[in-house]
């Protein structure tokens, strides 16, 4: 009878627990062997037939092609029932922390038990099995004797799954993943999932102690890694499966660009494969097929170039330093490296007849594509042209391309000349001057034209434009450009808004991002009041009051436009009294009330009549007399005051004087 649960989960967490206790990495991917990935020095797989006496085929099992779920047909190793494999672990890779990992699609769930590893040598029933559940085809994980744990039924026979036993020595925690999901946890504190060095490890093979618990499966992909995996690395193993499982990547390497145009190119050989740098415990030998080495050493990367083109082979072996394992890889990269000859036949404008150019290629890979306009290509190197000047290409089967010229000459006087070009402000125009001895005229774009059929039509362009003029005699066509610039509206930048001193000298001034050459531009200031000088750069104002100056800027292409500037004058602290006021109720200078500019506060305001008497006194700003002396209306004539106040500035300002009430 079999064990207790606890006791199969001791059995998986012993298995995983190699992960911790190394580095290394022992790894077998079933094409055709049982062999160990090169440049692994680990041991090759063997094959053993379940202990007891249970009934099994003569053969251990077959080599067989399926299709895996990443797509592509390939090898795997299909174990008959009874028969298993077995890993030495002579070196003790799988101890105390270690993973394991079985990358598997099982076929034959055998009877009621199908034992998955062994850590006992067969000499124990405790273990990891999959288990039948009532009722159902599917199965389950029990860690016997302790019982089944995850979900159950869980496991199709239908189904490659990848399976993760890892074991921490440090904490003897045991954990078990399906895909990148946590299936099932185990305190393996009495290390009975623990490898040890010289006992073998078996993979889908039964104990003597409760026998025929077998099953059989297809395997893809089994790895003994002498550390526990984190839940990250599970996860990247789970994402790289489909490439892990099928390719043997610690000779991988990479050439960009491949293919390369040009014998004269760099490109870039570097390593991609699993060792990390620097290489440590293992040779890394390349053969670069004539190539010269840029730069580059040991594991790379690597810049090389070929002297000539073609196809060449650049080759790594990499070899285990430790056991003399080695894996080749090699992989091609194109050269090419095209030329081309023109060879010209002109034309006749009087019959009609086009000029030929007929296009020669070589020295890159075939096939060859021609084209004159660098963007539609054909199987063919002959094209019917009219007169002109060609820029022909040809693109071999690398996608490399060559370019040459081709004048094509006619047998017709046709001339064509079209101004040079020519540089407008924003709104100005320019007759495109041209001569021409051709029948008709085309101007390509018409946008600014007046008449895009006219040999000499004005052009009056919102922004810069090339204009191409077309002409036309007989079946000959002939083409001349002309760029015309528009210069946008000045930008004036001017002295900012300020306030000046009375009667003081203060520098004004205009410029332009746009002016290259001030001594050719010109200014005009305006109005020219208070200005030494309104038709320079940058004039000086004496102001006695407030001004606003426009300037307006013309460049020395006639472009234009202006700026403005406000100043003001300076104000200074006064106090001033009218002369004065008639407060007779038609609502106009009602009241005597000081004018003040910058005056904090009054210490007195005081009004006389002729007798010497006080009419009026006030301290308050803003108040003034209303012209009644006593409760009524004082009578008019002139009167005497004297006021004092303190400016903002902390200055006294005292004044007297005399004004006249008026009724």
């Amino acid at each position: 009878m079999k064990w207790s649960a606890l006791h199969i989960l001791t059995f998986l967490c012993s298995f995983l627990s190699f992960a911790q206790a190394q580095t290394d990495k022992h790894t077998y991917r079933f094409k055709n062997d049982l062999s160990v990935a090169k440049p692994e020095c680990g041991p090759d797989l063997a094959l053993a037939r379940a202990a007891g006496s249970c009934a099994s085929d003569n053969i251990p099992g077959v080599f067989l092609e399926e299709m895996l779920p990443c797509g592509g047909r390939r090898a795997v190793f299909h174990n008959n029932l009874n028969w298993g494999l077995v890993y030495p672990n002579n070196d003790g890779l799988v101890s105390e922390s270690y993973t394991i990992q079985l990358y598997l699609k099982v076929t034959n769930w055998g009877t009621t038990w199908a034992r998955i590893i062994d850590f006992s040598n067969g000499t124990r029933d405790n273990g990891i099995y999959f288990k039948s559940a009532p009722g159902s085809p599917e199965r389950c994980l029990d860690f016997f004797p302790n019982g089944i744990v995850g979900a159950c039924p869980y496991f199709n026979s239908s189904t490659y799954y990848l399976l993760t036993f890892t074991r921490d020595g440090a904490t003897g925690r045991m954990e078990v993943y399906v895909g990148n999901n946590l299936f099932a946890t185990y305190i393996d504190s009495a290390k009975d999932y623990v490898g040890k060095t010289g006992v073998p490890i078996y993979i889908f093979r039964d104990d003597s102690a409760e026998t025929c618990e077998s099953g059989e499966a297809n395997f893809a992909y089994l790895a003994f890694h002498g550390k526990h995996f984190s839940q990250a690395e599970v996860n990247k193993s789970v994402s790289d499966i489909c490439f892990e499982a099928s390719i043997n990547s610690y000779a991988d390497f990479s050439i960009s660009p491949n293919p390369v145009c040009g014998n004269t190119a760099n490109v870039e050989v570097k390593y991609t494969g699993a060792i990390p740098s620097p290489g440590t415990g293992y040779d890394f030998k390349w053969d670069w097929d004539g190539a010269t080495v840029v730069s580059g050493s040991g594991m790379g990367p690597y810049v090389l170039n070929w002297p000539t083109g073609g196809t060449k082979n650049v080759s790594l072996t990499v070899t285990s330093q430790s056991c003399g394992n080695a894996l080749d890889n090699r992989k091609q990269i194109v050269i090419s490296n095209p030329s081309l000859t023109a060879d010209v036949t002109g034309g006749n404008c009087e019959t009609g007849s086009n000029g030929t150019i007929t296009l020669t290629a070589k020295d890159g890979i075939g096939p060859y594509q021609y084209s004159i306009d660098s963007v539609n290509y054909q199987a063919s190197n002959a094209f019917q042209v009219p007169m002109g000047r060609y820029r022909v290409f040809v693109k071999d089967g690398n996608g490399c391309t060559a370019a040459q010229n081709a004048d094509v000459t006619f047998g017709s006087d046709i001339t064509l000349k079209t101004m040079p070009d020519t540089t407008l402000c924003v709104g100005q125009s320019v007759t495109l001057a041209t001569t021409s001895n051709g029948q008709t005229f085309s101007w390509a774009p018409q946008n600014g034209l007046d008449n895009a059929g006219a040999l000499e039509p004005v052009a009056t362009p919102e922004a810069t434009t090339q204009y191409v003029i077309t002409t036309t005699k007989g079946s000959c066509t002939l083409s001349d450009t002309v760029l015309v610039r528009v210069s946008p509206k000045l930008e004036v930048n001017v002295t900012p808004d300020a306030q000046v001193e009375y009667n003081v000298p203060f520098q004004l001034s205009a410029t332009s991002p746009q002016i290259r050459n001030y001594a050719e531009a010109t200014f005009v200031w305006s109005p020219p009041d208070g200005l030494n000088n309104a038709n320079i750069q940058s004039p000086v104002a004496i102001l006695q009051e407030n001004k606003s100056y426009t300037v307006n800027v013309t460049s020395e292409q006639g472009c234009t436009g202006s700026g403005q500037v406000n100043l003001t004058i300076k104000r200074q602290e006064s106090i001033v009294i009218p002369s004065a006021f008639s407060p007779n109720g038609d609502g106009k200078n009602e009241v005597l009330i000081p004018v003040v500019n910058d005056i904090a506060s009054i210490r007195y305001f005081r009004i006389y009549n002729r007798w010497g008497q006080l009419v009026f006194f006030t301290d308050q700003l803003n108040t003034g007399w209303d012209g009644s002396f006593k409760g009524a209306a004082a009578i008019s004539g002139t009167y005497v005051w004297e006021i004092e106040g303190v400016s903002t500035k902390g200055k006294v300002i005292s004044k007297r004087g005399a004004v006249m009430l008026l009724l």
